[in-house]
């Protein structure tokens, strides 16, 4: 096995102990999952670009997962293979192990096996587990936007309603763990996986709340510098008021397409203004506007791509003062 192969396999070897000691997986059900993820490992190093070579290790595959879930291991040992899925699926997305993307093997993970764990509700997890779930697949050499691994992670929340039975403590814990990702990520084409963690806060969640208003990503891209810049604003004296109308404005910035206005956004800037009094949204759009060097954004290697979230924050503001003025 190659060096990068076996780095990774020892990383992911240290952190899958511990995940597997904090979700009580048996010994035995924790060796028989790993000789499973090994040969995938083995599978993923060998595969080729012929095509027939890569069906026939995804058939192999599929049909030793198969047998492992059917009769080898317990059914709450499932709660353990799933993060597991998600963070070889993730790696297999990136370029750190080899640079070709195996298909088939691809498809196995995302559009199976992935699918039908993340959907399946008698996969159980309780909001500690959740938790520690989420500490395992925080920690990435390349957080890909190709393996739907943010989307993943909160869907499976999403299905079961995991995060409803939490403590405020461990709810702002596992969502810290989770915006631990999204500031991994080295671009970030949308904030649809921050948003939902947006509307995942209650009135309790202060400590969260406080978090959220500082939060960064690595990278520092113009679309999260501008929702930091909203968040810093005094909007209301009331600390859940003051949040509830910034996540408002959040939604409502991102909507901004199209060369002029729509009937549907203009339709939302009105019941907008009837919540949110004019000189704030003013201020708020005056704000973002600050902003217009954040259109592009410039990697360490010279290369620019167009950040399109603060581009819809940045048409959305100009409409509003248009409108305001």
């Amino acid at each position: 096995m190659g060096e990068k192969y076996l780095i990774f396999k020892k990383d992911e070897l240290a952190k899958s102990r511990i995940l597997a000691k904090e979700l009580a997986i048996s010994d035995g059900d924790f060796i028989k999952i790993q000789n499973w993820f090994d040969l995938l490992l083995l599978k993923h190093e060998e595969a080729t670009t012929d095509w027939e070579d890569q069906l026939q290790k995804e058939e192999d595959l599929e049909n030793k997962f198969n047998e492992l879930i059917s009769s080898e291991i317990e059914r709450k040992s499932y709660k353990y293979i799933l993060p597991k899925l998600l963070n070889y699926n993730n790696e297999f997305n990136g370029a750190f192990l080899r640079s070709l993307y195996v298909v088939r093997l691809g498809a196995l993970l995302r559009d199976n096996l992935i699918f039908k764990f993340v959907n399946d509700k008698m996969i159980v997890y309780s909001a500690e587990d959740f938790f520690h779930t989420t500490v395992y697949l925080s920690e990435n050499y390349f957080v890909s936007p190709n393996s739907n691994f943010l989307e993943d992670i909160l869907k499976m929340e999403h299905v079961r309603g995991i995060l409803k039975q939490a403590t405020v403590n461990v709810k702002c814990s596992t969502l810290k763990n989770i915006l631990h990702i999204i500031h991994q990520k080295t671009f970030h084409h949308d904030i649809i996986c921050f948003k939902k963690i947006l509307k995942l806060v209650s009135p309790e969640d202060v400590a969260l709340i406080d978090y959220l208003k500082k939060f960064q990503v690595a990278n520092r891209q113009g679309c999260y510098k501008i929702i930091n810049d909203i968040f810093t604003l005094e909007i209301a004296e009331d600390k859940w008021l003051d949040f509830e109308i910034k996540v408002q404005l959040i939604n409502f910035f991102d909507t901004g397409r199209g060369a002029n206005p729509s009937a549907g956004w203009k339709k939302k800037f009105q019941e907008l203004s009837g919540t949110i009094d004019s000189k704030k949204l003013l201020l708020t759009a005056n704000n973002v506007l600050k902003n217009d060097n954040c259109k592009n954004f410039e990697f360490d290697y010279g290369a620019q791509w167009g950040d399109d979230t603060a581009k819809r924050f940045l048409k959305t503001a100009q409409w509003i003062t248009d409108i305001l003025r």
